[in-house]
């Protein structure tokens, strides 16, 4: 009798675990759609990318230059900073330098890895920041992205 019992149970709790899986699966969202930002500040143009991967997304990160003569950007690390439903960007690393030559696309960071957010739309906030001579400059927008 007891056996039959504990079979039982057992039966049960691997029907659980199964139906556990694959309604934990059927729940995970992704993002709808690649996303591309851009926002120009004089001769520059911070690129922004956010895409698909297989454990959430990711976010490419990129600053143009489109003036006529070379000039030397300095910026804390990270150059661009992305947040998502906070505005609470941070730019703590050692000062780095760059010579920006007309046209450059400077990429100084690795894409930054996010795991899938709940489903809904949820608010991107880009905050670059850099000084040319003395000059600080602050390049910021927002966007959207949407998970389903």
């Amino acid at each position: 009798m007891w056996k039959k019992i504990t079979i039982v149970i057992a039966l049960i709790a691997c029907i659980g675990a199964i139906s556990l899986f694959v309604f934990k699966d059927i729940q995970k969202t992704s993002l709808d759609k690649t996303v591309k930002i851009e926002e120009q500040y004089e001769d520059f143009i911070v690129h922004i990318r956010i895409e698909k991967t297989e454990e959430g997304f990711q976010v490419l990160r990129s600053i143009e230059y489109i003036g006529q003569e070379a000039i030397m950007l300095r910026h804390r690390t990270p150059l661009t900073q992305v947040t998502i439903n906070a505005d609470n960007a941070v730019f703590t690393g050692s000062p780095i330098s760059k010579q920006m030559e007309p046209g450059l696309q400077y990429h100084p960071q690795e894409p930054l890895k996010f795991q899938a957010l709940d489903k809904g739309v949820h608010k991107v906030y880009v905050h670059t920041q850099f000084f040319i001579e003395e000059q600080r400059i602050d390049i910021r927008t927002e966007s959207e992205i949407k998970f389903k």
